[in-house]
């Protein structure tokens, strides 16, 4: 309890005495939410019936205590981490990596009948199960935490909230928003334990850029995001977007879509193969898959990855490039 203990006597170390009476009553207002485990929300609707005048020495009062909370919070939480993926921790979880590996690659190398009923009891339970341990959320971190730093993430959440309410209503566009500080510090103590491997994930921020770049569609580039996340889970390379690729599977599904056909092979002239609509783009392509039934682009992956010749496609080792395009409820997924 003594990281607890710290937080409530670091609260009220708060200089109230040099606040007005407003000020002094919301700090014993706040110190009443944490204590009664009450929410925030009377008390920011409070906030707006001041001025800035008594806002600004609001905010510099707590900012003489918040940053202590906050970065022993931090560290606390840095340190929990750090022993979660270390000694027999890090070796046990190395161990379920390598057999959840093997367990996907034992069915992608069946016969596409014998594994058709394998992907779901074997293969995504193999991707979720790298996913937890590979890119685990703060929930999933947290399921195993003590009580003592849950409880202190609880109460430093809501002081982060409290500062974030006084900056939002004093306007102070150049504060920076402290509950989203604290979370993307929580995710970076989590990513430089365990996480993806850098080339991939450098692959994949590189990915965004060509895609803003180049005008891909967020539904598409969020496709072949999830896309890349499971082969990296699988330890297989990301794949680069070529935007020439999302082109041709973006026409080929407003194809299927206008005229009325669902194929690899296209009745319109010049379009006939996945090879055809690649090289009309000015690229090449080395295998392609094609969805029809939704518009998010994860049920199309999702499909995919349950049929056994679309779900060889997605995770072959040979590729190296991919693109995706959706018209409708259509979807045309290409590798180069």
């Amino acid at each position: 309890m003594k990281a607890v203990f710290l937080l409530f006597l670091l609260l009220t170390l708060i200089p109230v005495k040099a606040a007005t009476l407003t000020t002094n009553e919301i700090f014993v207002r706040l110190q009443a939410v944490i204590e009664n485990n009450e929410g925030l929300g009377d008390l920011i609707s409070d906030l707006e019936t001041l001025e800035n005048k008594e806002l600004v020495p609001l905010l510099k009062e707590f900012d003489q205590t918040w940053p202590l909370l906050r970065d022993r919070y931090l560290k606390d939480h840095n340190d929990f981490v750090q022993a979660q993926y270390s000694g027999e921790a890090k070796a046990e979880a190395n161990r379920q990596i390598r057999q959840y590996r093997k367990d996907f690659m034992v069915v992608y190398q069946l016969n596409e009948a014998s594994m058709k009923p394998l992907l779901k009891t074997k293969s995504m339970p193999a991707i979720k199960g790298l996913k937890k341990l590979i890119m685990p959320s703060a929930e999933q971190v947290f399921a195993t935490a003590p009580a003592t730093l849950n409880r202190q993430r609880k109460i430093v959440l809501i002081l982060a909230k409290f500062r974030d309410a006084i900056v939002d209503t004093a306007v102070l566009h150049d504060e920076e928003k402290a509950e989203q500080k604290i979370i993307s510090k929580e995710k970076e103590a989590i990513s430089s334990v365990s996480g993806l491997p850098h080339d991939g994930l450098r692959i994949m921020g590189d990915n965004d850029k060509i895609a803003g770049k180049e005008n891909v569609p967020d539904d598409e580039r969020r496709g072949i995001r999830e896309v890349n996340e499971w082969r990296l889970l699988l330890g297989l390379n990301a794949l680069i977007i070529d935007s020439k690729l999302c082109d041709a599977s973006r026409g080929h599904s407003e194809d299927m879509e206008r005229h009325k056909f669902f194929a690899h092979e296209s009745p319109l002239a010049g379009k006939k193969t996945p090879w055809d609509r690649a090289a009309n783009e000015g690229t090449k392509a080395s295998g392609e898959n094609i969805y029809m039934g939704s518009t998010l682009p994860a049920a199309a992956n999702k499909g995919w990855f349950y049929s056994p010749g679309h779900h060889k496609n997605m995770f072959k080792g040979s590729h190296k490039q991919i693109g995706l395009g959706r018209y409708g409820r259509h979807w045309t997924q290409m590798f180069g």
